[in-house]
């Protein structure tokens, strides 16, 4: 697991980071373009995406768009473009992290193989129980698809549909964030996703444990147990 899409419309910088992560025994792939990168993810499955954001014929947030309808591989937008609002795009178009220009070359490199170990631990956070494969857990709670019902060690939790499907989401990639857009339109209708969330929380609170973080403009993710 070291593959790397470089998605970069100047040659220059793409030949720095691609030397950089060669030095550290990444393969790298080289694309000048959000279509080309399209292409060249579909055809080599890279591990991580290194994106530019502005970009001809297809920008990086199209791009992130694109390659999350079939992938779910760690993005780290790298832009130029340094306001809040960008970075916001940037997360809710499922970017994993923002990098801005100009940029350490060593602490891009230490970005992605940071990405790549949590990458390569997330599968053990999901596994099944009692080898049955309709079941999700991530340290003490646990899901049983097939029963809908939901576990905080052995006390069971109390969920709404909504709730449920909102967890499970998150469940299944336990240290990604989730952008508040992708939950709603994955999950809830009525668009009252922050209410659905606080519900959740309130009812494993009964049992002395909130587990969600709220990443303050941007989404939530699974509270990471040490």
């Amino acid at each position: 697991m070291n593959k790397v899409l470089v998605v970069e419309d100047d040659q220059g910088i793409r030949q720095i980071i691609k030397h950089n992560l060669v030095r550290e025994s990444f393969t790298v792939f080289e694309a000048e373009d959000g279509v080309e990168g399209l292409a060249v993810a579909q055809d080599n499955n890279p591990d991580l995406v290194i994106l530019d954001v502005e970009m001809p014929k297809m920008d990086g947030i199209d791009f992130c768009l694109r390659l999350r309808e079939f992938s779910t591989i760690p993005v780290i937008f790298l832009s130029g473009k340094k306001d809040e609002q960008d970075r916001i795009q940037g997360f809710a178009a499922g970017g994993d992290d923002y990098v801005t220009k100009p940029f350490s070359k060593r602490e891009l490199v230490m970005k992605v193989q940071a990405m790549m170990k949590r990458a390569q631990q997330a599968p053990s956070s999901i596994v099944a129980e009692n080898n049955n494969p309709e079941a999700l857990s991530h340290h003490k709670i646990r899901m049983d698809l097939g029963q809908h019902r939901v576990f905080w060690e052995d006390q069971e939790v109390s969920l709404t549909k909504n709730e449920f499907h909102i967890l499970k989401v998150m469940l299944s990639e336990p240290s990604r964030v989730h952008p508040r857009d992708k939950l709603m339109d994955r999950v809830v209708e009525d668009r009252t996703i922050d209410s659905h969330v606080r519900g959740i929380r309130d009812k494993f609170k009964a049992f002395g444990v909130d587990p969600i973080e709220t990443r303050r403009g941007v989404g939530f993710i699974l509270k990471q147990w040490g």
